[in-house]
């Protein structure tokens, strides 16, 4: 168990500060080679010698280790072995008594390409503001890219299996890097990530064997997006979900192959979709542009039967998908544009009517991944950490 609770205040700071989206940075090398390290291909395994991380001065400095993982992982979509890419970190200096308590980091989008993944990048693609505080406050820190980020294979964009699978083996891999953690740990994610979490939560009793999660941190959390296909069809949908839209259809096309584009993409949105597939950071002031350029009929399901099956492969993306073990804090704002909050709150509504229990919380006058929830989400983690019980706010 860990051995004291994090510091409310001095992590709390930065966790306001997470950015859903962020620029990219240049390239640090190319990812981990494929020299096996390993002929046993269980999920967590490493496949590969860990290659040293050379990241941002402030991350150096807290760092014990800081290396680039290839580890084994498992589709969410047909149960198949993958390789997935990653990054480890550790604090420096002794570990406590039991070892490191571990978090486990969900980045946000950041593209659905090979290239888009944040371990091949010195800045992470942004998520140094979200592993910093994790390493000050006394955890090991591990992220994965997801599948077919920093690999050959296909990104299955928010499916949330797939994610919640990488996620926990991620947690295994960090093991095998530092033998010297703990198998405690916690999950945080915003946006893609938040729905990552989510999901390895859910996994975790199962797929989690021999792990002891203590709860996930989900903000502004991709949860259920079959309303997009109203909005699709009444031509409401907001610049963010135009934009995202692209992306989202490439997603559900890696487990459904089947998918026409042009079933739901017309006009100047589907002339220069590849302008909205690159990764984040790249062509946002054109990406802005085309998305405000777009009308309805750009993006208006050609058929009821269409809207249809758009709906149905959207609620197979979708969480919760059964009870989550072990508590969670949901976070969102509620002038979110991408992700609208009744989504959220429904979300949150139907994982309570399975049992779960959830904290939930609403930031004001807020958008999309950047949350500025204070001390918040700090003091949930204290409490877990503590062993506290969780706060839960289902019965109203």
């Amino acid at each position: 168990m860990i051995r004291g609770a994090l510091r409310a205040r001095a992590i709390a700071a930065a966790l306001v500060g997470v950015l859903a989206l962020a620029g990219c940075s240049s390239s640090s090398g190319d990812a981990p080679n494929d020299d096996a390290t390993a002929t046993d291909g269980s999920p967590g395994r490493l496949l590969a010698e860990p290659v040293e991380f050379l990241g941002y001065p402030a991350l150096a400095d807290l760092t014990g280790t800081s290396v680039s993982v290839r580890y084994a992982s498992t589709s969410g979509i047909d149960g198949s072995p993958t390789e997935v890419t990653g990054v480890v970190f550790a604090p420096k200096g002794t570990p406590p008594e039991g070892g490191w308590p571990i978090a486990s980091i969900g980045h946000a989008t950041t593209g659905v390409n090979s290239r888009c993944a944040p371990s091949t990048r010195i800045g992470l693609l942004g998520s140094l503001t979200t592993i910093i505080p994790f390493l000050s406050n006394g955890y090991a820190v591990t992220m994965t890219d997801y599948q077919g980020l920093g690999t050959s294979e296909v990104h299955p964009y928010l499916e949330p299996t797939t994610a919640g699978y990488n996620i926990i083996d991620a947690v295994r891999a960090a093991r095998e890097v530092l033998p010297e953690s703990s198998t405690d740990w916690v999950g945080y994610g915003v946006s893609q990530g938040g729905q990552a979490v989510w999901s390895a939560n859910e996994l975790s009793d199962d797929y989690g064997e021999g792990l002891r999660l203590l709860g996930t941190v989900s903000m502004s959390p991709a949860t259920d997006l079959t309303g997009l296909v109203d909005e699709m069809q009444n031509g409401t949908l907001t610049t963010a979900q135009i934009a995202a839209l692209p992306s989202i259809l490439s997603g559900i096309a890696a487990k459904h192959p089947e998918l026409e584009t042009s079933d739901y993409l017309h006009g100047v949105l589907e002339r220069r979709s590849d302008t909205f597939l690159t990764c984040v950071g790249e062509n946002s002031a054109l990406q802005s542009t085309l998305a405000d350029s777009v009308v309805p009929a750009d993006y208006a399901p050609v058929s009821p039967q269409a809207a249809d099956r758009l709906r149905t492969w959207l609620a197979e993306y979708s969480i919760p998908k059964g009870p989550a073990p072990q508590p969670m804090f949901v976070g969102y704002g509620d002038q979110d544009q991408l992700v609208a909050p009744q989504w959220t709150i429904d979300a949150v509504r139907r994982g309570c009517a399975m049992g779960d229990v959830i904290e939930l919380q609403v930031a004001a006058n807020q958008g999309h991944g950047i949350l500025n929830l204070g001390a918040l989400p700090a003091q949930w983690l204290d409490g877990r950490a503590a062993g506290t019980p969780p706060p839960n706010n289902c019965g109203g």
